[in-house]
């Protein structure tokens, strides 16, 4: 890839979570309908199997429209920023900003292993604290569970530093409160056990995890040449 013409303009990264989900709707209703035939001329007979038949379709269905609900553009990278679009809102963080890009790893005390995200090190929090969605930020905290869950199995932080931190987050003279400031305290525990303040989730890129990462340090070699 010509990474001096792509970013000329933009490079948009489709999210691998969006596939398939055309087809998973279709089965979804296909099944739907036909336990809908089965329940009419076999309710009497068979209805804990049919039930459960019907629960299942309804999962199918859902998953579907979950990926459905997925912006079709995961990644928006152009010479300025990286802006991440997610369904519940988007955060963008500027080159000048980022330190380096890295792949997330966890130390059980026996072996070092690598986690299905890309970490993103910045030098500070003033642009991304501006620049991401009270929405995404309260997801966000929910969705970076299991990396906090991690690094505290593996003694990475503490139990006392696991916990949420609601409290107003002041960040050069500003009092930021609300989802936003809990992500941010949440921001620098993450940091403390991995190196990162941003994780990219490997579902939300459209190639293999290493490839997207040597994309990204490419592109970053180029914007800040």
């Amino acid at each position: 890839m010509n990474i001096d013409k792509s970013l000329d303009k933009s490079l948009q990264i489709k999210p691998k979570s969006k596939r398939n989900h055309l087809f998973l709707i279709m089965l979804g209703v296909i099944l739907l309908l036909s336990s809908f035939v089965l329940n009419h001329l076999f309710w009497h007979e068979f209805k804990l199997q049919l039930m459960l038949l019907m629960f299942s379709c309804f999962i199918v269905l859902l998953l579907g429209l979950g990926k459905y609900s997925e912006p079709d553009i995961s990644y928006n990278i152009s010479k300025v920023a990286i802006r991440f679009n997610h369904r519940f809102g988007s955060w963008q963080v500027n080159w000048q900003d980022i330190i380096s890009f890295g792949e997330v790893r966890a130390n059980n005390g026996f072996a070092v292993f690598s986690l299905p995200y890309i970490g993103i090190k910045l030098n500070k929090l003033d642009n991304i604290a501006n620049h991401i969605s009270p929405r995404l930020a309260n997801k966000l905290l929910h969705e970076q569970q299991e990396l906090i869950s991690l690094a505290v199995k593996y003694e990475q932080i503490s139990k006392a530093q696991a916990i949420l931190n609601f409290s107003p987050y002041q960040l050069q003279g500003k009092t930021i409160k609300g989802p936003v400031a809990a992500w941010l305290h949440r921001t620098e525990v993450l940091a403390l056990a991995y190196g990162y303040h941003l994780f990219l989730p490997e579902d939300s890129f459209d190639r293999e995890l290493t490839s997207f990462l040597s994309l990204l340090k490419n592109c970053q070699h180029y914007v800040n040449r």
